[in-house]
């Protein structure tokens, strides 16, 4: 009997394994294209589950869509680094680096900054967000900071705090282009500028070959 037992175990948690990324691919595709108003009715049909199953493997509805924002903003971050990795220049790297976030990866910085929102009223959350800014604040320390140490520029702070300023900058950016939707008033070229001056980089590190 107990090695019958040992299949039947591992097909439960095969099983539970499926449906708990059910839930979390129908979360993500709803929670991108709606934000955190998307019920969990709305998130078990498209995900073929019950509403039980979201407390059961997230907590919480809450808790979910801070783990879908969290994931989509680091997919979103490693999509930038791609995006830019053929620039030319520091100048041309950062602004498709940026035109990346504002553009495409917009609705996954955004989710992060309601998540954000979110962890103020439910602090049992923080452990998700701070653990996604390390990593952030990490991968812009390796693919924008060092980069540019490379050409010379000298840093006013250290790197750890110039990459926090970068990704605050971008949510910056990425809170009033929400909030004013189509009457944002930055186009890429000053979205970019502002990350610049943000950094206070220099015209002659800007110009530098990525060679």
């Amino acid at each position: 009997m107990a090695t019958e037992a040992v299949p039947a175990a591992r097909a439960t948690r095969e099983s539970g394994n499926q449906t708990r990324m059910a839930l979390f691919n129908a979360a993500t595709e709803l929670f991108l294209e709606h934000g955190d108003s998307v019920s969990i009715a709305q998130i078990c049909t498209a995900a073929g589950a019950h509403p039980n199953q979201v407390t059961y493997y997230y907590g919480s509805k809450e808790k979910l869509f801070v783990e879908v924002a969290c994931a989509a903003v680091l997919r979103a971050g490693k999509r930038a680094e791609v995006d830019a990795a053929d620039a030319d220049t520091v100048g041309d790297y950062t602004k498709k680096l940026v035109g990346s976030l504002l553009g495409s990866g917009a609705p996954s910085v955004e989710l992060f900054v309601e998540a954000m929102m979110m962890t103020g009223r439910r602090g049992e959350l923080r452990d998700l967000i701070s653990e996604t800014l390390r990593t952030l604040h990490s991968s812009g320390e390796t693919a924008l900071l060092r980069t540019l140490i490379r050409t010379g520029w000298q840093l006013r702070a250290g790197i750890d705090v110039e990459s926090k300023a970068f990704w605050s900058a971008i949510f910056g950016l990425v809170i009033q282009k929400t909030a004013t939707g189509e009457s944002f008033g930055y186009s890429l070229e000053e979205a970019v500028a502002v990350i610049f001056a943000t950094l206070q980089i220099p015209d002659a590190v800007l110009n530098s070959s990525m060679e």
